[in-house]
């Protein structure tokens, strides 16, 4: 790896200074702690109906495979999730589930619910317990979209999430990678923003700014070999390094399209929520580094 792409101190500090900030929005001293449910009411006003009638009329409208793996998460998240999905303004998709041998009870019955009652919900169960990486595997080949969207079992996307990328996409059809603004979702309220404005493979070494919501086009993540092994938990940070190594060619949408849950087994809630987290971390970009 060219010492040049790794990052230096300038990306260590910008790091820092972008978790700061999402932390502690400057705004938040400006207008309170409610600054943000301001921003929503001023950023997110949408006609409904005259977003789904221009997703109609749009020159592009690809298939998009949301690739969901799930395992004994709670019915409460899971619902969710997949109802956050069913909401979308565009209309195009197909949500690709694999169950990684969960031992939860509800979770075969939750799934089998939407599965009947949306046939654009694809579900396979997988044999054995294989962790997230293969689990992603598994419903990446359910996938038959020209995209991919990546969705966590409790999670949620905005409703306008997928009319914003489609939108995005129909501007700029060659794009490999998209990657959008995100929040995190604490007790049902929306809370500390990223908002992203700066991108490059240098800082991407840096931190994972890609995170949520990400879409890839469906070739390029079948010609890096998917989710890799003994990644799981950087997984998606690993997948995102290959595709820009690839000469992924990147649009940011300055949306906030994600919606990620703080909980008690959620990364959301910081790398202390997953001890082994740092551990993968160092062995990533040492790997890469190498």
């Amino acid at each position: 790896m060219d010492s040049l792409v790794f990052p230096g101190l300038y990306y260590t500090i910008a790091k820092y200074v972008i978790r700061f900030q999402i932390k502690y929005h400057p705004f938040r001293k400006l207008q309170g702690s409610s600054w943000y449910d301001k921003w929503i009411q001023s950023n997110e006003q949408y006609d409904i109906e005259a977003a789904r009638q221009e997703c109609t009329r749009f020159d592009y409208q690809p298939l998009l495979s949301i690739i969901l793996p799930v395992y004994n998460v709670q019915e409460e998240y899971l619902r969710e999730c997949i109802e956050s999905v069913r909401r979308q303004y565009y209309t195009n998709w197909e949500l690709c589930i694999a169950d990684d041998h969960s031992t939860m009870p509800h979770i075969r019955k939750v799934l089998e619910e939407y599965k009947q009652l949306d046939d654009r919900i694809h579900v396979t169960y997988r044999s054995q317990n294989g962790h997230i990486s293969e689990c992603s595997n598994t419903a990446l080949s359910m996938a038959s979209g020209e995209y991919i969207v990546l969705l966590d079992n409790d999670d949620a996307l905005a409703d306008f999430a997928l009319y914003e990328v489609v939108k995005t996409l129909n501007q700029h059809r060659d794009t490999d990678l998209l990657f959008s603004d995100e929040d995190k979702w604490l007790d049902g309220k929306r809370v500390q923003p990223f908002f992203k404005k700066e991108w490059g493979l240098p800082l991407l070494f840096a931190m994972n700014y890609i995170c949520h919501l990400a879409v890839y086009r469906t070739a390029l993540v079948q010609s890096i070999g998917g989710f890799r092994s003994g990644y799981e938990g950087v997984q998606d940070w690993d997948l995102a390094i290959r595709a820009v190594q690839k000469g992924a060619r990147m649009r940011h949408v300055s949306k906030v399209l994600y919606h990620w849950r703080i909980s008690p087994t959620s990364t959301a809630g910081g790398e202390r929520q997953k001890s082994y987290i740092k551990d993968k971390q160092r062995m990533l970009l040492q790997d890469h580094k190498n």
